[in-house]
Order: structure tokens, then sequence, then C-alpha cells
């Protein structure tokens, strides 16, 4: 049997915002053009891959109201059931996308699940000590409790994928650590060909060539962007950043006179400001770091946090600048010796660094995963 003729379940974790891991859907979508979408809950039931709307299919979670799935906290404890409710019993293959519960479907005994890991599920691991301090003091113990038990069944959910297939080694780390499975790297695809840097003599942009920084993806404290919005406003140095969420009016309040905050903007807008950009800031810790990767495609060095994935992504002194300190005072000072140092940083460089992250190479390499996996379940 070809690829062409498998029955093929593509599973997401929710799409109700599009980040990293949603382009990874994305590519898998339309890699597999003729697999069923599933979605635990999504804003629209529908994706627009390639250019064509495709239908996607949602658990019980879509028919309640829209007010109550905006509070993701509110759905935890309905997730894994709303995930294991799926009847993927005809397909000849599962893919899940996850990093939650995407990959509590259950299936055929003979149905290879694979599971494409953006992260071991961060509110119930890695950040289970910061979770419960997010809710109201007298809702912790109960909170607490309840992470305990979602984590039992996160892990027993790991249990019954067949392969796991990690988006950087960091994440590789985690899956062994807190699901004792091993896994193997596809690193998330960069669009190569679209995030170039500027052609020669051209000139313009969405701003003045390399007169600010740059911040990429969703507001949320995950990011730490408010580091970078107080720093950039201690050092009097401008900064864009683009994304939406949660935290975006308190950090307009703290960096209201250097940051200049774009909300959602279209790629063609987002490329036009990796390659203004003097480099993209990246202070949280990521899995992998899509963002990243896009700025240096498009020619623009990278000072990140150097936690996580980043040092997968960025080379240090090479393609960017890399600090160990996750306080603000670190971030201050790798600014300062990317200032002394940034003429050094050449955009034909950074972009052939992330040439091994394009879109062809990330297809045929879960195309071999599919077949392998097929080859060890016959």
């Amino acid at each position: 049997m070809s690829l062409g003729d498998l029955k093929v379940a593509l599973v997401h974790d929710e799409l109700t915002r599009r980040g990293g891991a949603e382009i990874i859907f994305e590519e898998l979508a339309a890699l597999f053009k003729g697999a069923d979408l599933y979605a635990l809950y999504a804003g629209e039931p529908r994706l627009l891959v390639e250019g064509e709307s495709r239908e996607v299919h949602t658990s019980f979670l879509q028919r309640l109201p829209v007010w109550f799935r905006r509070h993701p906290s509110r759905l935890l404890p309905l997730l894994p059931q709303a995930a294991e409710q799926f009847d993927l019993s005809s397909y000849d293959i599962v893919i899940s996308s996850a990093s939650a519960f995407a990959k509590s479907v259950v299936t055929r005994v003979n149905v290879p699940h694979i599971c494409y890991c953006h992260a071991p599920t961060r509110y119930l691991w890695s950040g289970a000590t910061t979770a419960p301090a997010r809710v109201p003091r007298l809702l912790q113990w109960p909170g607490k409790v309840a992470l305990h038990y979602l984590r039992l069944v996160d892990f027993a959910a790991a249990q019954r994928v067949d392969f796991f297939v990690a988006n950087s080694e960091f994440t590789q780390q985690g899956i062994a650590t807190y699901y004792r499975r091993p896994s193997e790297v596809v690193y998330p695809p960069i669009d190569t060909a679209f995030y170039t840097p500027e052609p020669r003599g051209v000139q313009g942009g969405a701003l003045e060539k390399n007169t600010y920084f740059l911040a990429v993806g969703r507001l949320t404290g995950a990011k730490s962007f408010d580091q970078a919005v107080r720093v950039c406003e201690k050092l009097r140095l401008p900064l864009v950043i683009v994304g939406t969420g949660s935290e975006a009016r308190l950090w307009r309040r703290i960096g209201a006179r250097q940051a200049r905050f774009a909300g959602r903007v279209a790629p063609t807008e987002l490329r036009s400001l990796y390659r203004g950009a003097r480099a993209l800031l990246q202070p949280g810790e990521e899995d992998f770091g899509m963002a990243a990767a896009e700025a240096l495609a498009c020619g623009t060095p990278v000072v990140a946090y150097g936690g996580g994935g980043a040092a997968e992504v960025v080379k240090q002194n090479i393609t960017g600048i890399l600090y160990d300190d996750d306080r603000e005072e670190a971030l201050a000072e790798a600014l300062r010796q990317f200032l002394l140092t940034s003429q050094k940083f050449r955009p034909e460089v950074l972009q052939q660094s992330v040439l091994k992250f394009s879109r062809q190479r990330f297809r045929a390499s879960i195309e071999r995963v599919v077949v392998d996996a097929l080859e060890k379940r016959a």
C-alpha cells in the first residue's frame, strides 16, 4: 500500500489560534491531502490548507458555550475524555499533533499511532510547580489534586502511543523523562522559500532597517515577553511585538514608550518585520522556537534565552547571542553584547544555518517515519 492509499486521521489539541503547533498541523494536512482532520475543539471547524478549506471534526467540547471554551482551565478535566471518544477504528494510521491530550486517542490494536509531540504537557510536568500559583489561593489545593489526576491520565495516554516524534532534542529529553518513552527528532518545517533575506537592491519594509528589535509569539506568560518590554524600556530600544494573547494589556502599560504591539499580521508583513529588525528577541524557554528559525531565514540574528531548544536553532556568536540566566539582567547584558558585535552577523550565513529545517526535509522525514511504523506493525 502506497502512502497515497492510506486512510489517515490527523488529530490536534485545539484550533482556536495559530502558532507553531498549528503550522505543523497544517503541514501534516498538506502532506496527507486525503486525511480526515480532528481537533478537540476549534474556533471554526474548518482549516485552510494550501488555499483549500477542509472540514475539522470536533468533540463534544465544541457544543459547549463559546464563553466557557474561552477559559481553557475549565476544560482540563474533560480533555482526555474528549480525545478518547473520537471513533478512529476505520483508519490505517493515526497521527496526533500534541502538546496536551490529543495523544489520548484510542486506536485499534493493529493501527499505528504516531504522536508528533510539541512538548510533554507543560502545566502537568515542567510547569507543575508554577501552574497552581496562577489560581486563587482557595482553589490551589483542589487544583493540585486535579493536576495529579491529570498527570496519571497523561502518562497512561503516552503509553498507548506507538511511536513518538519530537520537535527537538530538548523535547525528546522531556518525553524520555516524563513519559519514559523513546522518540525520534523531526524538526518543524520552516518555509525557507518564503522567509528569505531582503533581495539586493530592494529598500523599504514595515519599518526602517535596524531601528527596532522584534518579538513574535503568543502574548502569554510562558513567552516572557514582559522581560523584553521592560529591558527595552530601560535601555530605550524600540521593540515591535507581533502576536495576541492574554497579557497584551498589561505589557502595553509597562512598555508605553518603546514597545509597539502589532497584533496579528499577515505573513508578508511578518516577513518584512523579520527582515527589518536588528534582532529577534526570544526571552522565554522554547521547545524549539519557530520564530527564531524564521528570523534567521530572513537574515536577522537572534538574542535568546539558551534554555530549551534555542541552542538547536541559534549558534552562539555565529547566528545570535544565547544567555543562560532567565532574569531581566541577563537579557540586558546579552543585548549590550549584541549591540557591540552586531556587525559580524552576515545574512547569508544566518539563512544557510536554517535550511536544514525546510518543509521538504520535514515532509520526507514524516513519510519515512510513517513507512517505518507500518513496517514495524506489519
